[in-house]
């Protein structure tokens, strides 16, 4: 009877079984398909896979990564973190959040992630902000989208907030929980004034999103 390693329960026979060695190399290569690194070449080839494992991993040569099997779906070993900048001021005299700047060109600063398998990402905002009025402030939030459904709204208590004429560099951090893991959502920033009556200046803008393990 074939018995099995104690460590990762590899099969191997006894001297009792029946003379086959095809059979029981056959067993130990299908035992061990599943444990080994596999090498694909894209993501494509990798979510083709049959059958995969709870703990599979692979090597994926574009784009150059590896990926683990969570049991539902195949995520990076190490993701990485998205970035955007974007230097080019724009202003807006909205007192509700709005994505667009007027005069800012460039980048529109969607940061396009994947949820990782805890639903958790931490994510950082900020910019140099001023007001056009001493006592009005300028605010920079962020709205986290999957498709076109929003699953985190722009607060001010998840903004930069600038109060004055001074250019102020500032930012905020906070995390995003109850994400899908494997699914693809969008963070986008929004901007707004204190009051109609100010016009709010966001330059050198940045958006940052890092998963949570």
């Amino acid at each position: 009877m074939v018995q099995l390693t104690p460590l990762s329960n590899l099969p191997y026979p006894q001297p009792t079984d029946a003379a086959n060695v095809p059979l029981h190399v056959q067993s130990l290569a299908q035992a061990l398909d599943g444990r080994t690194v596999l090498r694909l070449a894209t993501t494509v080839a990798l979510n083709s896979v049959a059958s995969p494992v709870t703990g599979m991993l692979a090597w994926v040569t574009n784009p150059g990564r590896y990926y683990f099997y969570t049991g539902s779906y195949w995520h990076p070993v190490l993701p990485s973190p998205v970035l955007k900048l974007n230097a080019v001021a724009g202003t807006t005299t909205s007192a509700t959040y709005a994505e667009a700047l007027t005069g800012s060109t460039g980048d529109t600063m969607v940061a396009a992630f994947t949820a990782p398998p805890s639903g958790t990402v931490i994510i950082t905002v900020g910019a140099r902000v001023s007001s056009s009025v001493a006592t009005a402030s300028g605010l920079m939030s962020v709205t986290v989208k999957q498709g076109t459904t929003v699953t985190s709204a722009t607060a001010d208590t998840r903004a930069a907030i600038s109060v004055g004429t001074a250019q102020n560099s500032v930012s905020t951090v906070f995390q995003i929980s109850g994400l899908t893991g494997g699914v693809a959502y969008t963070a986008t920033p929004a901007y707004r004034s204190s009051v109609t009556t100010s016009t709010a200046t966001f330059a050198n803008r940045f958006l940052r999103v890092d998963p949570v393990h």
